[in-house]
């Protein structure tokens, strides 16, 4: 759902204001630490509960303040957040939560900033998390297989580290195999699914460079997860964690038969981060017929103009909420003759401006 009200109360530098948004496009203005990215963050944590630049919430909260506030309102609920030193409410229509994919439902939410690049450069987690976010948003049975999974694996863990009652290691592993066979599934499927939106609908971003995706799981192939487990238990009471299954599963990235991040230069794998996020967008859009909310930090310094203009056509066709940054008030040549809101952040005060 798209967010059409954000206030905000002694958050990062911001000084204390409600604001009112455009339902499709949001331009933000503003000098370097002005404050751009930290109305991006409040928008980010109110729907999901965490910060995409920092693991410590209190470390947003305004200096010499004792804890922020945020409340927001979206097409059909309403949405608040409070942190203080030692404490953290969420709440969904007035109602206090527990469990932070409550909210986390309600609103898929993505950014592109300086740090889109690590899913190709970075570890194979962020591979995972970029299949696991899209499909927690489109298949219903996810969550419920995924929190099955997690818990098999901490219990199958906690035994490994502890080396007692090892017996019991035959009934988690039983445990943990159903969730993972499940998941596993489900991400081989959208990689798939994936490469196939890349190579149709987005070669001209990437030049015609030909990009392929491997799924590649966390246990060899000529094995079951449960020959695995068996193969590699003395393994893993030594090590004292679980050594094959689902957490090691990865994404080859290739472009032209080789790994992408060994032969694209930066410009071309900037190029390609967005191809994959926006392949990603396409897919939940079309499964899930929700509304996405996307943020874009800083775009042109990250881009040149011709691809920038590209990722807004790709982005616009998908019809998405937009918030897009930058130093200057610049319009896209894509956005032009279309309605949109536009901010100005200076020192910390946001302001509602007209562009003309």
């Amino acid at each position: 759902m798209s967010i059409s009200q954000l206030s905000l109360t002694d958050f990062r530098n911001l000084q204390s204001i409600t604001l009112d948004f455009h339902p499709t496009i949001n331009l933000i203005s503003g000098d370097n630490g002005s404050g751009k990215t930290s109305l991006l963050e409040a928008i980010f944590i109110l729907c999901q509960a965490r910060s995409f630049r920092t693991h410590h919430l209190k470390r947003t909260i305004q200096h010499d303040k004792n804890g922020f506030l945020l409340f927001g309102r979206f097409n059909d609920y309403k949405a608040g957040l409070s942190k203080t030193a030692d404490k953290f409410d969420i709440r969904v229509n007035g109602e206090a939560i527990k469990r932070r994919s409550i909210l986390v439902n309600k609103t898929p939410i993505n950014i592109v900033n300086t740090d889109s690049l690590d899913l190709i450069t970075g570890s194979p987690q962020q591979r995972r998390q970029y299949l696991d976010w899209c499909m927690f948003h489109v298949e219903q049975s996810y969550n419920q297989h995924w929190q099955k999974y997690q818990h098999a694996l901490k219990q199958r863990n906690k035994l490994l580290k502890s080396r007692k009652d090892l017996k019991l290691l035959e009934y988690w592993d039983d445990y943990l195999i159903n969730p993972s066979i499940v998941l596993q599934a489900y991400r081989e499927n959208y990689c798939g699914e994936i490469e196939q939106q890349v190579k149709s609908e987005l070669s001209e971003l990437l030049q015609d460079v030909n990009i392929g995706l491997k799924y590649l799981q966390g246990w060899h192939s000529s094995m079951s997860l449960k020959e695995s487990l068996n193969k590699n238990r003395e393994r893993d009471i030594r090590s004292g964690f679980t050594n094959t299954g689902i957490h090691r599963d990865n994404i080859q990235i290739l472009a032209d038969g080789y790994p992408a991040a060994d032969v694209l230069s930066r410009g071309q794998l900037k190029r390609l981060s967005l191809a994959l996020l926006i392949a990603a967008l396409k897919i939940l859009k079309q499964k899930s017929g929700r509304q996405l909310i996307l943020l874009v930090d800083d775009l042109r310094a990250e881009m040149d103009g011709l691809a920038q203009e590209r990722v807004y056509e790709s982005l616009l066709a998908i019809g998405l909420q937009l918030f897009i940054t930058n130093i200057e008030p610049h319009v896209p040549e894509a956005i032009k003759g279309k309605d949109f809101k536009m901010f100005h952040v200076e020192h910390g005060m946001i302001k509602t401006r007209k562009f003309s």
